[in-house]
């Protein structure tokens, strides 16, 4: 398998592999770590001296020879997902290429006028089948529905947080999806089409603070199944986040955000124990609740139960565990500096506008012209081609290397724009010019120097090659 391969060639330079996720390695080198991550055979590398960066790319190159190609610079593109860290101390990270051939495949023409935010206060409403005013989608638009739904969540989970509570509704109405349905779709594209140059933008203060926001809605669904909502902040911009339809029933808002906590708890402890494997001291593990009661069932356990909510003890006291251990520290905050909020219901006017500016890291007043002026030229060089490919970007070939072929979108069928790709392209004797083939990139402190690999496995490919964790 080419992944037990790389990681054998990683170990034997003398990399050690992060435990907590099984594509990120690191060496320290000249006093400054070095650290590997990729998915499948793309690489990102990154550290403080170029050089060193340049000696590990041509060990590579010794071991996977002409097919090794390296790309250096401020902007990197993966898998449709931009990566800009042309400004010190931060990374913007971007769709807008991906976004444009969203809005262009849709069907229908969007509404003149942009909506101001995803999703309307009757999000979570569901016509009944009974009633005489529910009208199904025919079967060749509900397909175009659950495409659509589809690669907005690929969108929303990496680059446009701001969507993600309409995009989960929506992922659950796929099945059997109706005309109001659609309607929400349509406000949701149209909503990206006025803001289709935001892009997340994240700051990193203190490594040593991980901040968490987790928030809850109660019997929100037409099930009457709760909603959960929850960011994370390493300084500014949420660095991840995530909105949930929580998967059981209960009986109080209190319970709900207790429900809300325990559905999170997870990426709440890996993501600590990530960074201290990456070599960092967490100081503080900060989960921010804005509910009183919630809090005091977390810190206190059975002293503040009732018969009300005995019957979800497995679920505080599993915080409590944490609590108490010192690993997580659960601290109160008002309902107003609650940023998660946005992630569980759809909210609107200045209430939705400043929560999207800390989940985004935007301005509060947003102005998609204004932030299409200070994008980089790189992300808008496709615009003047039309529906033409960006030009190839610059990149150093070690060895004679080959350019690269297209991948196909995680979606299941190639990308928007990309030309049907022969068996001959796929060996390597038809190859195609390396713009179409995006990029990986991921983000490292502002100050090192970022180099993207690309390695031909040959017959070191498997199936088995496993993917970076999301």
């Amino acid at each position: 398998m080419f992944y037990e391969k790389l990681v054998r060639d990683l170990e034997a330079h003398g990399f050690v592999i992060n435990p907590y996720d099984p594509c990120v390695a690191n060496k320290m080198i000249g006093g400054h770590q070095m650290t590997v991550c990729w998915h499948v055979d793309d690489l990102k590398v990154s550290h403080k001296d170029p050089m060193e960066i340049t000696k590990f790319a041509v060990y590579l190159a010794g071991i996977y020879g002409d097919k090794l190609t390296v790309h250096r610079g401020k902007v990197h593109d993966y898998l449709g997902v931009d990566f800009d860290y042309s400004e010190p101390g931060k990374v913007k990270i971007s769709m807008i290429k991906y976004l444009k051939g969203v809005i262009d495949e849709f069907p229908e023409q969007l509404p003149t006028k942009p909506a101001a935010t995803p999703a309307s206060d009757s999000l979570f409403k569901v016509r009944d089948e009974k009633d005489p005013t529910y009208r199904p989608l025919p079967e060749e638009k509900a397909r175009q529905f659950h495409h659509t739904v589809a690669q907005l969540l690929f969108m929303s989970s990496r680059s446009r947080r701001d969507i993600q509570t309409a995009v989960a509704f929506l992922t659950t109405r796929v099945k059997k999806p109706d005309e109001d349905d659609w309607g929400k779709l349509r406000r949701c594209l149209s909503y990206l089409e006025g803001t289709k140059y935001m892009k997340l933008t994240l700051e990193v203060n203190d490594l040593r603070v991980i901040e968490w926001w987790v928030d809850a809605s109660y019997t929100t669904h037409d099930d009457f199944k709760g909603h959960s909502g929850g960011m994370m902040s390493l300084g500014k911009g949420a660095t991840t986040s995530a909105s949930n339809k929580q998967k059981i029933n209960v009986g109080s808002s209190t319970e709900g955000e207790i429900v809300g906590t325990h559905d999170f708890l997870g990426k709440i402890m890996w993501a600590k124990y990530f960074i201290e494997a990456q070599g960092y001291t967490v100081d503080q593990n900060i989960v921010y609740q804005d509910n009183q009661a919630t809090l005091r069932l977390m810190t206190n356990g059975r002293l503040s139960s009732t018969k009300r909510t005995k019957h979800i003890h497995a679920r505080y006291f599993l915080v409590k565990d944490y609590i108490e251990r010192g690993e997580i520290k659960a601290v109160h905050c008002p309902a107003e500096g609650m940023w998660a909020d946005v992630l569980n219901k759809p909210k609107q006017g200045a209430s939705f506008r400043r929560d999207r500016s800390h989940l985004m890291n935007v301005p509060t007043d947003f102005d998609n012209e204004v932030e299409r002026s200070r994008t980089h030229h790189k992300l808008l060089a496709f615009e003047k081609e039309g529906t033409q490919d960006a030009p190839a970007k610059p990149r150093t070939v070690l060895k004679g290397a080959l350019p690269v072929q297209h991948r196909r979108s995680v979606l299941g069928r190639p990308r928007i724009g990309a030309p049907h790709r022969s068996p001959n392209m796929r060996r390597g004797l038809n190859p195609r010019p390396r713009d179409i083939r995006p990029i990986p990139g991921v983000m490292a402190e502002s100050e090192r120097v970022r180099t993207k690999v690309r390695m031909g496995r040959g017959r070191a490919r498997g199936r088995g090659a496993r993917p970076a964790q999301q």
